[in-house]
């Protein structure tokens, strides 16, 4: 991974917000001389206005940011990430979880069926009584039994979303969001108030899925899934990684197939 140079010069939150703002992406703003810098950050003194705002009602409704210059900054992103890593990050709920050393991400299909449901379910509740916070990002399906899962065996979940806080994505996991935050868990999300869930956002949050946890499992996915970056982000970030295995496959846990026939993942039940 490239690695992000020490400078003289540290852009304060809003300075990387109006940055951000402005179209520049972490890589170019980790990228830039210190010159180059002073320079962009002169030059978008008219975002300044709504970074600042943007950030006060971030505070007043009980949100965390951190920049990547700040020293509780999560390690495992700054190690694993470098140009990737997000320059801001916002926090709503335990911000320590950040810091865990034993997170375990648990993913899959948001189309998955029962038998997916209930796998990610389970092993989200038997890793929470394990004592390990459970990491996903708030999707449907597998995304959603996992959370609730951790939530139900008294666990902490992390949920890593691809929209601004103010937003929930998609809107019937709200109460969930909610619950997650009244039992002391963590929604994370590298983008401000305002900025809504795409499809390049919701690849995007899966690195920070992947680098924040001890092991990746896949509880149910297609071949063609949006599961299978998180996959590739792992192989890239050399994370652990585990499918759950099945005595029968079809089309909806196909991916999970491919995952152990090619050794990408290693096999994984219930009561592994």
């Amino acid at each position: 991974m490239d690695k992000i140079q020490p400078q003289n010069i540290i852009p304060s939150a809003e300075e990387l917000l109006s940055l951000q703002l402005s179209g520049y992406s972490s890589k170019q703003i980790f990228e830039s001389s210190e010159e180059q810098l002073n320079k962009w950050i002169s030059q978008t003194e008219d975002k300044r206005v709504k970074a600042i705002q943007i950030l006060q009602k971030q505070t007043e409704a009980g949100i965390i940011t951190l920049s990547y210059y700040n020293p509780q900054y999560p390690k495992h992103f700054k190690e694993n990430l470098g140009f990737d890593a997000p320059v801001l990050i916002h926090l709503l709920g335990d911000k320590e979880l950040i810091h865990n050393n034993n997170c375990i991400t648990i993913i899959g299909a948001r189309k998955a069926d029962a038998e997916g449901l209930n796998v990610a379910y389970q092993l989200a509740f038997q890793c929470a009584s394990e004592g390990h916070p459970i990491v996903s990002g708030l999707s449907l399906g597998c995304d959603t039994a996992a959370h609730q899962g951790c939530l139900d065996a008294g666990g902490k979940t992390i949920a890593i979303v691809a929209s601004g806080l103010d937003i929930t994505h998609p809107k019937s996991n709200k109460a969930l969001q909610e619950e997650i935050i009244a039992k002391g868990g963590l929604i994370l999300s590298e983008h401000p108030f305002g900025v809504k869930a795409n499809p390049t956002r919701l690849v995007a949050r899966c690195r920070m899925q992947v680098v924040l946890s001890q092991k990746i499992i896949v509880a149910q996915c297609p071949t063609v899934s949006g599961t299978m970056y998180a996959v590739r982000f792992a192989q890239i970030y050399k994370g652990d990684l585990y499918a759950v295995e099945s005595d029968a496959y079809r089309e909806i846990n196909s991916g999970n197939r491919y995952l152990l026939e090619h050794g990408i993942a290693a096999p994984i039940r219930l009561d592994s």
